[in-house]
């Protein structure tokens, strides 16, 4: 009989369910789709190193899983709140007509099982399709060939049937204590209760208005001229000032805008403005701590989804930057940047390798100038020391290289060679983290003395490019192209790559062994100061790393970020549906005075508008400047496309943020004029 009881209460109350029902199926299907990451490997074709990166992200994915799981557990537990709340008169008048509280409580895990079947087999369904797309993804992201064929992982649907059945289970707990703990009287009075004003005083709202600008603009200011000491201090000062900030904000607004909007009488008294506005006042004024973290998970959100897509783009922008061959070897460096190796082009073109696999062999050098960044930015009065400090300036050494090497590069990456005059050079870079100075410094024409010779750079934009193949990106952050003969003999050399292009059925890792062989029957013929040391890094290697990294970067960033965009939602659309019905009396006054119903829906759209939208504006605000700090690491591993992270970001945010908001219109209206 409970049952039937339950069900026929889920069938009427559906409308109700539906935030309930969104933010559970949502849940499943996000869970399911990122821990289905082992089943991907039966249908994508992927290298040794590319399984080994595919299960570091399945690992990853499960360990961030149960830290989502909680985050999901608490959304639920509010959600289902929501629907207590809702209902307090509807269980106080099943206790006034003599129903036990257990069996109440009965008909509450009744409920609670439907929805959570229904909601788990939706989400689990949506799961699976999603996963489809997610495997899709990841062999484009790997850019290795799909052999497509449908697939279910057991694993993931039995990981999350067992997490949510642990949700449910403590759903039902909380459901039972919470129905124990109060009074009749107080499910009876249940829509009788209302929130009080937290500030009434008009000039106190305006001062901590005042104050929250002040620490939000200053905050801006700091992050924006220091994004790397901002995001050194990012977890205590900038985060507990921005958070400060965003509180005093949220709790000024309601103090002051309802008197400053009604200074302007034809707005303030057009329509139903007055009674929009005075509500959107009491809402603020009493949800102003949930409204202030709202906006600061939707900052996170922002960041997570624009950060991770735009790490993913930047990986692999650098990785045609960082690969202009096949195989490279550069020997060691003492802390003076000198090669210690003498002799070592000599010494590895006489190695007994096999030379047949090798399409081109080429060595280039780079050699020390007089000359370091802080020379150079001081006396143009750049300050570079905003991104990086004075000291790494200083440190920091201006290198240059023969024109006729420069353009074997420049070969390499099929561009066409460049000419200079006897007093013009050409700089290139691949530290982004100076960028902006660099190319101050181009666009000055100011001249360098170079070993002797007074030099003009050519170019006002500089070109990214690795004299080797490497995995440290940034190792080259100003580099000068003089003509030959303009570099002595006795110039100190700082580098010194082999480069190498193989055949195409040649192995890279196989070729790298026979080296290495090589390299160590010679080493064991000659003194120590006589050996062969360095390191090697292969196209192949830092591509695979790369896509690895992009792949990790991609999925943390969509998995958090639509983690805590459903949370954000949720939280907005549960609390405005839990105040239609205490407004419900109010929108009847409406009507009894002749207010339309198109004028009364148009009211609850510009409410429920400006509830959701506005901690989001503060939100993508905020993100602006937070990613601002995050891309001041970022370009450490090159340019990406941020302007594209973004657009998909604002996409995800229409999609999900924009479901609720008209799932709670709908729900909105539906209580307010249901009979």
């Amino acid at each position: 009989m409970y049952f039937k009881l339950a069900l026929r209460n889920v069938k009427k109350s559906y409308k109700d369910y539906m935030i309930y029902f969104l933010t559970l199926a949502f849940s499943v299907c996000l869970f399911y789709t990122f821990n289905s990451f082992q089943e991907q490997e039966a249908v994508i074709s992927m290298t040794e190193a590319q399984f080994s990166l595919m299960a570091g992200v399945t690992d990853i994915m499960v360990a961030l899983s149960v830290i989502v799981a909680f985050i999901l557990g608490f959304l639920i537990l509010y959600a289902n709140n929501f629907l207590i709340r809702r209902r307090k008169k509807e269980l106080g008048l099943y206790t006034l007509l003599g129903m036990p509280r257990r069996n109440i409580s009965a008909i509450l895990i009744y409920e609670t099982l439907i929805i959570g079947i229904i909601s788990l087999l939706t989400g689990l369904v949506l799961g699976i399709f999603m996963s489809q797309m997610i495997t899709v993804l990841t062999a484009s992201l790997f850019e290795a060939e799909l052999n497509y064929h449908f697939i279910f992982s057991m694993d993931a649907t039995i990981f999350t049937i067992l997490s949510f059945a642990i949700i449910f289970f403590i759903i039902m707990v909380f459901n039972t204590f919470i129905l124990n703990r109060y009074k009749l009287i107080d499910l009876i009075n249940a829509d009788k209760q209302s929130e009080n004003l937290k500030i009434k005083n008009v000039y106190i709202s305006i001062i901590l208005f005042l104050l929250s600008m002040v620490l939000l603009g200053g905050d801006y200011w700091f992050a924006w001229h220091y994004p790397l000491d901002a995001f050194g201090l990012f977890l205590m000062p900038v985060t507990l000032v921005g958070c400060t900030g965003t509180l005093l904000f949220f709790m000024s607004l309601s103090g002051f805008l309802l008197k400053f909007i009604q200074t302007s009488k034809t707005l303030y008294y057009r329509k139903l403005n007055m009674f929009v506005l005075r509500q959107i006042n009491a809402n603020i004024n009493s949800n102003f701590v949930s409204m202030s973290v709202v906006c600061v998970m939707l900052l996170l959100s922002i960041g997570a989804l624009a950060t991770g897509m735009n790490l993913n783009k930047t990986l692999n922008n650098s990785v045609r930057m960082s690969t202009p061959y096949d195989w490279s070897y550069s020997p060691t460096r003492n802390e003076h940047y000198e090669i210690i190796i003498p002799n070592f082009e000599e010494k590895v073109k006489a190695l007994p390798i096999d030379r047949s696999q090798v399409e081109e062999e080429i060595f280039l050098h780079q050699y020390a100038t007089q000359h370091n960044l802080a020379d150079v930015f001081e006396e143009l009065h750049i300050n570079g020391s905003l991104l990086v400090s004075h000291e790494l300036l200083e440190a920091t050494p201006i290198s240059a290289v023969k024109l006729s090497e420069y353009n074997k590069l420049l070969e390499n990456f099929h561009e066409d060679p460049i000419q200079l005059a006897d007093n013009e050079a050409y700089v290139f870079s691949n530290l982004n983290l100076i960028s902006e100075d660099i190319t101050k410094f181009l666009e000055s024409k100011k001249s360098l003395e170079l070993f002797g010779h007074a030099v003009t750079p050519i170019n006002t934009e500089y070109d990214e490019y690795m004299m080797a193949t490497t995995g440290f990106v940034g190792n080259e952050p100003m580099v000068f192209v003089l003509n030959d003969e303009q570099i002595p003999d006795d110039a100190k050399m700082v580098g010194t790559y082999w480069n190498v292009d193989l055949k195409k059925e040649t192995d890279a890792d196989t070729f790298s062994d026979n080296v290495y062989r090589a390299i160590d029957g010679y080493n064991e013929t000659v003194p120590p100061e006589e050996q062969i040391m360095g390191s090697t890094d292969t196209r192949q290697g830092i591509r695979e790393n790369s896509k690895g990294m992009a792949v990790i970067f991609t999925y943390i960033g969509i998995y958090l970020g639509i983690v805590f965009l459903i949370a954000s939602a949720v939280i907005l659309a549960l609390q405005q549906l839990s105040q239609a019905s205490d407004n419900r009396k109010r929108y009847l006054v409406l009507d009894k005075i002749g207010a339309s119903r198109t004028m009364m829906d148009h009211s609850i759209l510009q409410q429920l508008g400006i509830y959701f939208f506005l901690p989001l504006f503060l939100a993508i605000v905020h993100s602006v400047v937070g990613i601002k700090v995050v891309n001041s690491i970022v370009v450490y591993m090159g340019k990406g496309d941020l302007f594209g992270a973004s657009i998909i970001t604002g996409g995800i945010i229409l999609l999900i943020y924009g479901t609720y908001f008209l799932v709670t219109y709908f729900g909105y209206k539906n209580i307010l004029h249901q009979k």
